[in-house]
């Protein structure tokens, strides 16, 4: 039933869409055959919840799934889309989460057409494939395997666009998640290399390839991130939105 949940959907963060799209796997929960309200994971542990704040059976599967998380010692990230959600999510989870602001952006195509474009000359610019990943700076092997469940489907389905200094990755950025219609960028460049438009270089290069595509590429950030919202702002992407993530706390061992 993903393409009729998909209708269920005004917005969502691009993880959901990608487990819609069967891009990654992932799972999807429902309170009712009407999807009034929806908890959609990846196998990674992030997670999302969507619709309506539901009743008490839903919001308790909601705790059975972190307590599960914290016996098996694995992931739990939960993106909410609203203060009522919120209220839930903290009443439910009390003070066994952490809570962090985020923004999501909208991209604007003409605000990027007018941008002044990065020197590409300088640098040798290549698109992110098996030699790439080998000799990256952050995104792994172990990275793909957690967000795309293998580097065969990133580079089968993904976006990835690296700088080189001969053979030396030096700046790159790559779709964390991407979906038929969306594709969310992650950068991460050589802290011997920042302040010379690295970043600027490697996003143009992944939104270039989104338009050509008919994607739309996303920017999310955390809302004190005042570098990644400056590139984003320079780049297209405008009228920030908050929404808030929350994630297990580490227990002290006793």
């Amino acid at each position: 039933h993903y393409q009729l949940i998909k209708t269920k959907l005004n917005e969502a963060p691009t993880f959901v869409f990608s487990i819609l799209d069967s891009m990654i796997k992932g799972s999807v929960y429902a309170d009712t055959v009407d999807y009034k309200a929806l908890l959609i994971a990846t196998d990674s542990g992030l997670y999302y919840v969507a619709g309506q704040v539901s009743d008490e059976r839903f919001l308790q599967h909601i705790v059975k799934i972190f307590n599960a998380s914290v016996d098996q010692g694995k992931r739990f990230t939960l993106f909410s889309p609203s203060a009522a959600w919120d209220c839930a999510i903290e009443k439910y989870l009390k003070q066994q989460v952490g809570k962090i602001q985020r923004y999501a952006f909208s991209f604007d195509v003409q605000t990027y057409k007018k941008r002044t474009s990065s020197n590409k000359n300088e640098y040798d610019v290549a698109k992110i494939g098996q030699l790439e990943i080998l000799h990256c700076l952050e995104f792994d092997s172990n990275y793909y395997d957690t967000y795309w469940d293998s580097t065969d489907n990133f580079i089968q389905n993904g976006i990835g666009f690296c700088v080189k200094d001969n053979a030396q990755v030096i700046s790159e950025s790559v779709s964390i998640f991407k979906s038929t219609k969306f594709a969310e960028i992650d950068i991460v460049t050589d802290s011997n290399y920042r302040g010379k438009g690295l970043a600027s270089i490697v996003a143009e290069q992944f939104i270039d390839y989104c338009l050509a595509a008919h994607i739309q590429p996303r920017w999310d950030c955390d809302v004190d991130n005042r570098a990644s919202i400056n590139l984003g702002t320079k780049l297209g992407f405008i009228n920030p939105q908050p929404y808030s993530v929350y994630f297990k706390i580490r227990q002290n061992a006793n």
